[in-house]
């Protein structure tokens, strides 16, 4: 494990699969937020069965999907990397005394190379990515993994989307190994009002909505959003989760709601109130898209090109009588987010690492 930090923040980064595996941010020298989860397995340290994929017995905080889901069996699910060598390509300190580590997959892509590099910039609670392809063929579905444990409940809210829907089919569709309560497949207006396989509609806009399920539901982005966001707020855990990326290469938030809906191993009916929120471009809604619901499906490789998928995430403590983020704004050096009520936080942000978007 490699410790990446700034002053006021720091990351625990696994090279094996890449993953940010923990994030610890400075609270006014009081306090420290830890919100991505550690699967109870990585906590404990047990040892797994044989056959379950490098990524699932590693799960943890926020990974890089390329390609994203996909698995066969010479490549595991959620591909190379997740699930692959990451080597150190050095590091760098900017001028505001920003610092930049860099890593290179071992492994190619569709015959792409992928170069990774996390900033951490003194007194910002954000985690700066980014992930440029170069070379290869063909065309991939790709995804940020991030995942938050929120045994309290959160209230989810997102820039703006396009009408949801889910998959073809339920995650788990043996009721001996598992269950999945949302109907597959279906499309809904809102997220506050998704139908349930009894007939029934639960509102996903708060997570755990219900109790032993697994499920999966994807928002596109409207058409024409550049800054896409997304905000988790965990009032009874204590902390506010946010995610900003580029929405033109990644329009789709895919939420996995995985509430103890799987009795096989590793997960044993044990993984409780974990939320994936997982920005990603990917065709997974069926009967194909339209333009207005963001068609983007992947990314396009080819020889010579070289492509920069942006990202960042942070927390802060949730403020206190805030119910839900109703609007986030970013400008060169901040970002604000204001909750449905009026009040706001502005945070310190390196507006840099989405040049061109704001």
């Amino acid at each position: 494990m490699d410790i990446i930090a700034a002053d006021g923040i720091s990351v625990t980064f696994n090279p094996k699969g890449g993953i940010i595996h923990d994030l610890v941010i400075d609270v006014d020298g009081s306090e420290k937020l830890r919100p991505l989860h550690r699967a109870p397995w990585v906590r404990s340290g047990e040892t797994l069965p044989e056959g379950v994929a490098p990524v699932e017995s590693r799960l943890a905080g926020d990974f890089f999907c390329a390609p994203f889901g996909k698995s066969s069996p010479d490549l595991p699910i959620h591909g190379w990397s997740a699930n692959g060598a990451w080597d150190s390509a050095g590091q760098r300190t900017g001028d505001d005394r920003s610092l930049t580590v860099t890593y290179r997959l071992r492994e190619t892509i569709e015959g792409a190379r992928l170069t990774k590099r996390i900033t951490l910039c003194p007194g910002h609670p954000v985690v700066y990515q980014s992930h440029v392809f170069e070379g290869g063929r063909g065309h991939i579905p790709i995804a940020h993994h991030a995942m938050v444990h929120v045994p309290g409940g959160a209230r989810l809210s997102f820039s703006s989307k396009a009408s949801g829907g889910t998959l073809a089919a339920a995650l788990e569709i043996d009721p001996t190994r598992g269950r999945s309560i949302l109907a597959y497949p279906q499309k809904f207006e809102a997220l506050s009002s998704v139908r349930r396989a009894d007939g029934g509609f639960s509102d996903a806009s708060f997570y755990p909505f219900d109790s032993g399920h697994e499920d999966l539901v994807i928002l596109p982005e409207t058409s024409g959003v550049r800054l896409g966001w997304s905000v988790a707020l965990a009032a009874k855990d204590g902390f506010l989760f946010f995610a900003v990326k580029d929405a033109r290469l990644l329009p789709q938030t895919i939420l996995w709601m995985s509430n103890g809906g799987r009795d096989y191993p590793p997960w044993n009916s044990r993984h409780h109130a974990v939320l994936g929120i997982e920005e990603a471009a990917a065709a997974l809604l069926p009967g194909g898209h339209t333009d207005d619901e963001a068609a983007l499906t992947g990314l396009h490789l080819a020889p010579g090109k070289a492509t920069e998928i942006r990202y960042a995430f942070g927390a802060i403590p949730a403020p206190p009588g805030w119910t839900r983020v109703a609007q986030i704004r970013l400008s060169k050096d901040s970002i604000t987010l204001i909750d449905a009520g009026g009040d706001s936080r502005a945070l310190p942000f390196h507006g840099a690492h989405f040049d061109g978007l704001l």
